[in-house]
């Protein structure tokens, strides 16, 4: 009964806490539907430093910027054939892949206007011009086509006194313009896959030396093949590259290092997005009307956490997620998701909170300990998804069982694995209760965990 009693006056203590702070113990806002004044959609970008989403409309020639609401703040147009996109790191500058143009454009992300362009001389049109960005090496990278039957890579080099463009990198490896993938954290690594609609063409690149040098190839990759690819993203360790193809009916992973197969994300019928937080979480997404359209699973997890499934606009339509239509914050705190109705054609931009994820806390302590010695309690942080750096645990020490309240002693750091320790000399004689109370955040709910240990005569 006191360990009851305890425990729900430090939960009500935290949440009292939290929402004096104005944190909360649950997600503060709901998943909302934004509808989108484009006719086209092909990729997406998040400017966290702006609090910005940009949108390519490929057909409609414009970069749509709105906000983390979805509510439209620019529709910056002149972008012929705004096809893939790519935020600079320091958030100030992104890059426009325009296909109908043969260059790649720069946007200033504060005045939303375009800065400069740069031919990349592959011609223009669609089997000529850049279909797809990223940012690796200090290069911007670019895929395109030579033709209608040939794919490659290409650079563009801004740290110089004049724009570099290097082109015809990988050119036994592609059939089309691939998809290009990076990761900040491991910038010298580079991953292109294509698909023509039939096998998919998979390639990992070291791009430290300033071009494409191939690490490994493979065509048709995974057990079960992998034909017409629709996305592909890689782990914040870029030790692992995750696609999305239509075919099989799961999301699929590889090692960079050989791309040899690495496990598998359970879904369903015609995966066609995925996207990676920087904690590792897999959103997973399909263009299907019958299961869920979104899933999160943890790192390596078989099977999912959380989903979404998008309702239908009436009994007769449908409402499916976009080919690369998951973007994540860099906090992981939100998911923006594309999707199209099937009785409009309407593009709508979903904000899908994370959801608090059961959390648990363990708490290891001796059975007895002498008292005014050292004793060290050791415990763990448990969840499906990761904690964040800085996160507390607050440690609250019971003394005397029969006044039912406890004292807060201090808190103890987080470890990147979860785990925790704190060293506390006991006064009191007898069995003294240590409660280790985790507050929550907008991604954990509130969780504690209790130990009882029988401090004898010093």
């Amino acid at each position: 009964m006191r360990i009851r009693q305890f425990a729900e006056r430090a939960a009500l203590s935290a949440a009292l806490s939290l929402t004096f702070l104005g944190l909360g113990t649950t997600s503060a806002t709901a998943d909302t539907g934004s509808p989108l004044p484009i006719g086209s959609y092909r990729d997406m970008a998040v400017d966290a430093a702006h609090q910005q989403v940009f949108l390519s409309d490929p057909f409609g020639s414009s970069v749509l910027v709105t906000d983390y609401t979805g509510q439209v703040v620019k529709r910056i147009d002149g972008e012929a054939g705004a096809w893939g996109i790519a935020l600079s790191a320091d958030s100030r500058t992104l890059y426009v892949a325009l296909r109908d143009a043969g260059a790649i454009a720069a946007i200033d992300t504060v005045t939303l206007e375009e800065t400069a362009r740069y031919d990349t001389g592959t011609g223009a049109g669609a089997y000529a011009g850049p279909t797809s960005l990223a940012l690796a090496g200090g290069k911007i990278w670019f895929g395109y086509s030579l033709d209608t039957w040939r794919g490659a890579l290409g650079s563009l080099d801004l740290s110089g006194g004049q724009p570099v463009v290097t082109r015809d990198q990988g050119l036994d490896t592609f059939r089309g313009s691939p998809r290009l993938a990076a990761t900040p954290q491991h910038p010298d690594t580079l991953v292109a896959a294509e698909s023509d609609g039939n096998a998919a063409a998979l390639a990992v690149y070291d791009v430290s030396a300033g071009r494409a040098d191939a690490q490994a190839r493979r065509v048709d990759p995974g057990p079960d093949g992998c034909a017409s690819l629709q996305d592909l993203a890689l782990t914040p360790d870029a030790e692992r590259v995750v696609v999305a193809c239509a075919s099989p009916y799961y999301h699929q992973v590889f090692r960079t290092a050989d791309l040899a197969d690495d496990g598998r994300y359970t879904t369903s019928h015609y995966p066609n997005a995925v996207a990676i937080a920087p904690d590792g979480t897999v959103a997973a997404g399909v263009d299907g009307a019958n299961s869920p359209d979104v899933r999160l699973f943890a790192p390596g997890a078989p099977t999912d956490f959380h989903s979404w499934d998008f309702p239908a606009p009436s009994p007769y339509a449908t409402t499916t997620l976009q080919s690369g239509g998951l973007a994540w914050t860099p906090d992981a705190t939100r998911l923006f998701a594309v999707t199209k109705d099937s009785d409009s054609s309407t593009l709508t931009l979903r904000v899908l909170n994370h959801p608090q994820v059961p959390t648990t806390v363990t708490v290891q302590a001796p059975a007895s300990s002498a008292r005014n010695q050292p004793l060290t309690l050791t415990g763990e942080l448990d969840a499906p998804v990761g904690f964040r750096p800085g996160s507390t645990v607050d440690i609250w020490r019971l003394d005397d069982p029969a006044a039912g309240e406890g004292t807060l002693i201090g808190s103890a750091s987080v470890a990147a694995d979860g785990t925790f320790s704190y060293t506390d000399r006991p006064r009191a004689k007898g069995d003294v209760q240590y409660t280790v109370q985790y507050g929550g955040d907008a991604r954990h709910s509130y969780a504690y965990g209790t130990a009882t240990v029988d401090v004898t005569s010093d």
